[in-house]
């Protein structure tokens, strides 16, 4: 990392369009993260928040247990603001009484010891326990930066401190030649965790991260850092100060001072770090995107150079992933970290040119990706290419993109190969790959021992190293051949192709089993319904900010607002009744919900198209039904087109619908169609009111049906509106309904669920007498 004289960084600070100095301590900061990163252009994001607990002491009856458990269920302050800064949080038990909980990806459990076995010292280390403690920091950091941080943080979560008076005075004690400095630490003593985040601070700085400490336990712990790795406290920043002289003195012998003056935090969690993280990312953008006066200042008719429509840097990553592997993962983070604002995963359509029948749906890939990516902060899906079952060409990203900033391309260096002679895949197999070439932008991707020659490569290029390359093709037979896509994957995706029996010589299912092991949920009670709200308060100690489950409480249309609204994290729904039939719903659950077996139903989505009067379109999605409905007193004349081809030439009436199976017990039944099971592949096209043809009935048709409705009035007076879900939208002149290739969900019930009794009391329900 190329070292900045402090003169430089004062000198690009000062020649941007503002007074000098005029943004405070906000330029302080600005200068610091220059000086720390090497670059006048720093970035903040990706970043970690690594949390280490432990207990202390022999009382039984005091544990950190709660603690853990809140963190990593998302309850606690810490996991709120987290995510509300877009940063990761990871919490290692190092040293805590309680059994480890299974690793996920915000806990990993790295116990050196239970607890301190000294009464008289709760805080005593050996010097192996010491070292021990060091690495699993030092591993922290380095997985840091496999993962893409480029700053990483911590915390306390004891408010116990550690003596920062007898830490500084043995950090003044002058060391004779040979001295085992780990033994003299551990002399003071020192607690597990200053051991562990001194061992993170001391391998993050080396490895160039900028670190941010926040309390009196990681501050010991930097300076323990500095003391055995001097170069540690060039890479810090401070985030909250604390009145105590002790506390201030450390700070002085590391040089900083704190961000977050007179705020009284004293819960700890790294929430002063979490706080200061964006007055980070303020600086970083003053630093990196201000323009300075020379282009501020130029006369109102002078055209400066050519600038990009926005400063954000975006790279787009189109593959198949089928399936999105860990490898997919680390390279969004690392692109991320190389100071990209967005990362667009975007899965491609099936290629004409290579037709794989063993590959998934449409449908199942589109959730293994966003099952992958979806916890990444600034990573985002792009599913247009399998919506549309297309491949768009590359060229046409920096269009189709500019609104949201310059547009990069991830390839690996494999495309790139003969590009000196003008051989490379780039420019021979792409649509438009020469120009693309020359005028395009690239991020090429390589293992670390193997960078691409530098003749091959394209003018605007970026260098990604990145290791442990699993081809997809590679974990598709594995799983033919009996084998686990894990770990190649990540666990959600490979639970999903478990599920499904993806790549195997199985059909996927439209039902299939799960077991709630370890129910994690996001609770959705319909609002103002007391007796959802009442049902809430007995499963909120299972709900979680990293859900496995989406509960729903209440009764169908709080169903169908909790799927229109989450339907993308791809988690199964589990509905409990507390409206009326409730359909969709489970009549009842039990109250602990671990262990418990539930029957899955995969339920598509409805993809509809819809053009106004005025020949404006629009897109949108509805999961029971979608219909078109006459606006005045006059009837609808409506043709209906299956397959591009018309099969009414004229229908008379109120209106048509389309429905999914799980709408074909609502408003569907109402115009006299028979509600059909949920794993039924059929639409139902009904109608209302219908004068013509004469006996009309509602007719089923195969899922992959394409059904397009359109209004033959020309004079305005039998205008038709549409409707989704019960939601309007609005004067439609034609709905195209088609189920949709990337959305669906799935809808859990208890075994003891009777969908054939459901079926009955949907059509028969009892009478309100009963």
């Amino acid at each position: 990392m190329p070292d900045l004289s402090s003169a430089e960084i004062s000198r690009h600070l000062d020649s941007l369009a503002k007074p000098p100095g005029s943004l405070g301590r906000l330029e302080e900061l600005a200068a610091r993260l220059c000086a720390i990163q090497g670059t006048l252009a720093p970035v903040t994001t990706p970043r970690r928040l690594i949390l280490f607990a432990a207990d202390r002491g022999t009382t039984a009856g005091e544990s950190i247990a709660p603690m853990i458990r809140a963190i990593v269920s998302g309850g606690a302050a810490s996991s709120v603001l987290a995510k509300s800064t877009n940063s990761d949080l990871v919490l290692i038990d190092i040293g805590s009484r309680a059994d480890p909980l299974p690793d996920a990806p915000n806990y990993r459990s790295r116990k050196v010891r239970r607890v301190s076995r000294n009464e008289a010292k709760p805080y005593a280390l050996t010097a192996d326990e010491f070292r021990a403690a060091f690495v699993v920091g030092q591993q922290e950091a380095e997985r840091a930066v496999a993962d893409g941080m480029r700053v990483i943080a911590s915390g306390e979560l004891e408010t116990n401190h550690p003596d920062l008076e007898a830490i500084v005075a043995r950090m003044d004690r002058p060391v004779p030649a040979g001295t085992d400095l780990v033994q003299g630490l551990v002399e003071i003593p020192l607690a597990v965790e200053v051991a562990a985040i001194a061992g993170l601070f001391a391998r993050a700085a080396e490895l160039g991260l900028t670190i941010v400490l926040d309390g009196p336990t990681p501050l010991a712990a930097a300076l323990v850092a500095k003391h055995l790795y001097p170069g540690t406290s060039s890479k810090i920043i401070a985030a909250h100060g604390d009145s105590t002289a002790a506390y201030e003195t450390a700070l002085a012998k590391l040089g900083v001072s704190p961000l977050l003056n007179g705020w009284n935090l004293q819960l700890g969690e790294g929430v002063g770090a979490l706080l200061a993280f964006p007055f980070l990312d303020a600086a970083a953008a003053i630093a990196s995107n201000m323009a300075t006066r020379a282009v501020a200042e130029l006369a109102p008719n002078a055209q400066p150079a050519a600038q990009p429509k926005s400063a954000r840097k975006i790279a787009v990553f189109t593959g198949s992933f089928d399936p999105p592997t860990t490898f997919h993962r680390r390279v969004a983070r690392l692109v991320r970290g190389r100071g990209f604002d967005e990362v667009i995963v975007r899965p491609t359509g099936p290629r004409e040119s290579h037709p794989d029948g063993e590959h998934a749906a449409p449908i199942h890939r589109a959730v293994m990706v966003d099952l992958a990516f979806r916890d990444l902060p600034g990573v985002s899906v792009d599913l247009d290419d399998l919506d549309e079952g297309r491949v768009l060409n590359d060229y046409l990203f920096d269009e189709l993109y500019a609104d949201r900033g310059e547009v990069w391309h991830i390839v690996s260096a494999d495309f790139l190969n003969g590009g000196r002679d003008g051989k490379s895949a780039i420019q021979t197999r792409w649509e438009k790959g020469a120009e693309l070439w020359r005028s395009g932008r690239f991020v090429v991707l390589h293992p670390t021992h193997a960078p691409p020659n530098p003749a091959d490569l394209p003018p605007v290029s970026r260098l990604v190293a990145v290791d442990d390359h699993v081809p997809t093709a590679d974990i598709r037979l594995r799983v033919f051949q009996g084998g686990e896509a894990a770990p190649d994957v990540p666990e959600g995706v490979a639970a999903y192709i478990r599920r499904y029996h993806l790549f195997s010589d199985f059909p996927a299912p439209r039902e299939t089993r799960i077991k709630l092991d370890d129910p994690r949920l996001m609770i959705v009670a319909d609002e103002g319904n007391p007796k959802a709200e009442a049902l809430a308060n007995q499963f909120r100690q299972l709900e979680s900010s990293d859900p496995n489950a989406i509960l729903v409480l209440g009764g169908d249309g709080a169903m169908l607002a909790a799927i229109r609204k989450h339907w993308r994290q791809r988690l199964p729904f589990l509905g409990l009744n507390a409206g009326h039939l409730g359909f969709l719903m489970n009549e009842m659950l039990p109250a602990d919900l671990a262990g418990t077996e539930l029957v899955v139903y995969r339920m598509p989505m409805l993809r509809v198209d819809t053009q106004t009067p005025d020949g404006r379109t629009a897109r949108a999605l509805a999961y029971v039904d979608a219909w078109v409905e006459r606006d005045t007193g006059q009837a609808a004349w409506l043709r209906v087109d299956v397959d591009g081809r018309t099969q009414v030439p004229k229908v008379v009436g109120d209106g048509l619908l389309v429905a999914t199976p799980s709408g074909s017990s609502a408003y569907a039944r109402a115009m006299g169609a028979t509600p059909v099971p949920l794993s039924a592949p059929v639409l139902t096209l009904a109608g209302s009111n219908v004068f013509r043809p004469r006996f009309w009935k509602p007719v089923a048709l195969p899922e992959n049906a394409v059904v397009r409705l359109t209004n033959l009035d020309e004079t305005g007076k039998r205008s038709v509106r549409g409707f989704l879900d019960g939601q309007l939208v609005g004067p439609v002149a034609a709905m195209e309904v088609r189920v949709s290739s990337v959305a669906a969900v799935e809808l859990a019930f208890t075994p003891q669920f009777d969908l054939s009794a459901r079926l009955l009391r949907s059509m028969f329900p009892p009478s309100e007498e009963q």
